[in-house]
């Protein structure tokens, strides 16, 4: 989850009521060009008020759905005004952590009234990223700003939209960007950015992956993803998850949710959790959904076993070195999964520095470990020894 670090005039009414989703504007409804191949850059505007050392572009591209036809999807991207060096900007592609699923849910509508700052104050790093000459982009995710269905935790679609989100970034005026590209996200962008990387040869062959560095990075789905019924916070994203899993897989989703849930659980995934009031009325809303609110177990229950599998990542080379981060109080993402999964990647000899917090919450994995992300990144960018913390 993230949570505005700027409230505005929601601030007095937050407890009682949230503030109200943002709706789309025309910007986010222009249709896809004909022909237009993914990455294509469709549209781009002035974004709030970036930092003094960059400009900001809001911008709407082309990527890909689970149809393999061509959708429209948002991002924010921040080109340093520094003049480029002779050999181009390096690109880092920031995935945010789960602000719900519903098309208002998107974080390049987070804020407009203050002007964009909470936006930049959202993405851990950019600061060093931005003074390092980078160009930093960070999706919406198809679904959240344009139209269509969100892909939630659906890796491959999530990692088309990053990388086609880096392509398109490439094609605004005075970027000048480079061909390196590394990938640094939290919690859903976390395991968004793992999937990437995954895809990446194959899906954007042109681009050179340099690095991937994820926080708090939902793994392990088929044990993690159908017990996530503890607190409410937990039965609102599986409340994501069923909704948009079972419109995608086109799934009957009373094949698990219990048919008088399932309004229920509808309500509650059209909630976003951008802000604090939002967080509090979402997961109101999923407080209706009972421990039991299942009809039958996910674990054993065609097609979600499948389902959980294909999308935790690790069942293909990781793309790049990777750098891990995992907080030992994390109560979301326990640490227990992330050790496993790192220590599959060690068993593959795959190369991965693996960082340990102590007492973090997941909510702020992404930040604490802001300062050693940046560092390891920049490392990659001029191509050091990758550290490799493998026995």
């Amino acid at each position: 989850m993230r949570r505005r670090s700027a409230w505005g005039p929601c601030l007095a009414a937050l407890v009682l009521a949230g503030c109200a989703i943002p709706k789309p504007g025309s910007f986010y409804t222009q249709p896809v060009p004909a022909g237009a191949k993914p990455g294509t850059l469709i549209s781009y505007q002035p974004f709030g008020h970036p930092p003094r050392n960059a400009q900001a572009f809001r911008i709407l591209y082309v990527s890909t759905d689970q149809n393999n036809a061509a959708v429209p999807v948002s991002a924010v991207v921040y080109i340093p005004t520094a003049q480029a060096p002779y050999e181009g900007r390096n690109i880092v592609a920031w995935a945010h952590p789960t602000t719900g699923v519903a098309e208002g849910c998107a974080p390049s509508l987070d804020n407009e009234t203050i002007g964009g700052l909470a936006f930049a104050q959202s993405i851990p790093g950019l600061d060093h990223f931005l003074s390092a000459g980078d160009i930093v982009t960070a999706t919406d995710y198809q679904g959240l700003g344009a139209p269509g269905v969100h892909p939630y935790l659906i890796g491959a679609l999530e990692g088309d939209d990053i990388l086609d989100s880096i392509r398109a970034a490439r094609q605004l005026p005075g970027a000048h960007a480079s061909r390196n590209v590394a990938l640094w996200g939290h919690s859903q962008g976390g395991q968004a950015v793992l999937y990437a990387g995954q895809i990446a040869h194959d899906y954007a062959p042109r681009l050179h992956l340099v690095g991937i560095a994820a926080a708090a990075p939902p793994t392990d789905f088929p044990d993690l993803l159908t017990e996530p019924f503890k607190s409410n916070g937990g039965r609102l994203l599986a409340a994501y998850i069923y909704d948009t899993w079972s419109q995608i897989y086109h799934v009957d989703v009373t094949s698990i949710v219990a048919p008088p849930a399932v309004p229920v659980m509808r309500k509650a995934a059209a909630k976003c959790i951008n802000a604090l009031g939002e967080i509090i009325v979402a997961e109101h809303a999923a407080s209706r959904l009972n421990p039991v609110f299942l009809d039958h177990e996910p674990a054993s229950t065609p097609p979600w076993p499948h389902l959980f599998s294909e999308n935790s990542p690790g069942n293909a080379p990781p793309g790049a070195p990777l750098l891990i981060v995992q907080s030992k109080a994390d109560k979301t993402v326990p640490a227990h999964y992330t050790d496993e999964f790192v220590n599959q990647a060690c068993t593959r000899h795959e190369s991965v520095n693996y960082l340990k917090l102590s007492d973090v919450s997941h909510m702020f994995t992404g930040y604490k470990s802001a300062d050693q992300v940046a560092a390891w990144i920049a490392a990659r960018f001029v191509n050091t020894q990758t550290p490799n913390t493998c026995p």
